[in-house]
């Protein structure tokens, strides 16, 4: 369901209070912010000492103005996150996500959302709104996917495609193994339109895919260092550059938003040029051949 409609009256007067999406102006506050934050700093310190055993873990952090409590069992990671009484922000809230472990629950390879919810005060009421909508909570969103994965695989995360190379076999071909990394590419894509991408930059995503797909048949054709950048550029250099994209703040991601289409149109345009060189290369061979059977059948001929 578009966001559109689910902000448009019609949907809020027939949707029940506590599954419409909260207004988004509530939480721009610096504590909110902050709140938000902090919260994504904690799952990323997760991340990075998570040692990919499955167990259990429970993180609290406590601070004068909130607490954030982060719990991952076998089963699901819930995120909670409390204003104190001695917040700043305008309302006091306290907010849950619930998220299946991808491998009890999911959906296009992602842990689907058990429960997204705000409970806040404003003007002495007490009110309950979803934040799965929210543009504001992307970021832990991704985080959380990232710890339900470097809790289960021993990676900071499944977008990366490192593990391509445990899949291949040692009788695979150059063929079969671009072949791979470009089918884990397109579940890396896949996995990042979950995550509100910036449509110009899936489209690049999908424009390099298909670039990729161009040089597959001859892949053995291009020489020892392009065949390297095409594999680095879907091994490491994509995932790392969007995931960090991800990582980074609405407001920061709208900063960095042309930087990184720029950095994606570079790598298209090399993949471009190494096709150009690849059709150069076909047609070399095709004229070899050419003047290899004339040389051939001219002289049956003559004898």
């Amino acid at each position: 369901m578009s966001r559109t409609l689910l902000q448009s009256p019609f949907f809020r007067f027939l949707t029940p209070a506590h599954k419409r999406p909260v207004e988004e102006h509530l939480l721009k506050d610096a504590a909110s912010q902050k709140l938000i934050h902090e919260a994504e700093s904690l799952i990323e310190r997760m991340i990075e000492k998570a040692d990919g055993q499955n167990k259990q873990r429970v993180i609290k952090r406590k601070h004068k103005e909130f607490v954030i409590k982060i719990k991952l069992t076998h089963k699901q990671i819930t995120l909670k996150m409390n204003d104190t009484k001695y917040t700043n922000s305008a309302i006091h809230k306290r907010i849950t996500i619930t998220c299946y472990r991808k491998y009890m629950k999911a959906k296009n390879g992602v842990g689907v959302i058990r429960e997204a919810s705000i409970h806040y005060l404003k003007n002495g009421r007490a009110h309950v709104r979803q934040v799965a909508e929210s543009t504001l909570f992307n970021g832990l969103f991704y985080r959380i996917h990232r710890l339900d994965e470097a809790y289960t695989n021993g990676t900071s995360s499944a977008l990366t495609l490192a593990e391509v190379n445990s899949l291949k076999a040692p009788a695979l071909n150059k063929q079969q193994d671009i072949g791979l990394i470009r089918q884990e590419a397109i579940r890396y894509l896949d996995t990042v339109k979950k995550f509100s991408v910036d449509p110009l930059i899936e489209n690049r995503l999908t424009r390099i895919i298909k670039q990729v797909e161009k040089l597959q048949e001859d892949f053995d054709l291009l020489d020892y260092e392009e065949k390297h950048t095409v594999r680095r550029m879907l091994k490491e250099d994509i995932p790392n550059l969007l995931n960090t994209f991800l990582s980074l703040s609405m407001k920061n991601q709208l900063d960095h938003k042309e930087d990184v289409f720029v950095s994606l149109s570079q790598m298209e345009l090399t993949l471009i040029t190494f096709y150009e060189q690849l059709e150069e290369k076909r047609r070399e061979h095709m004229n070899h051949l050419l003047r290899l059977q004339k040389l051939r059948y001219e002289q049956d001929r003559k004898s």
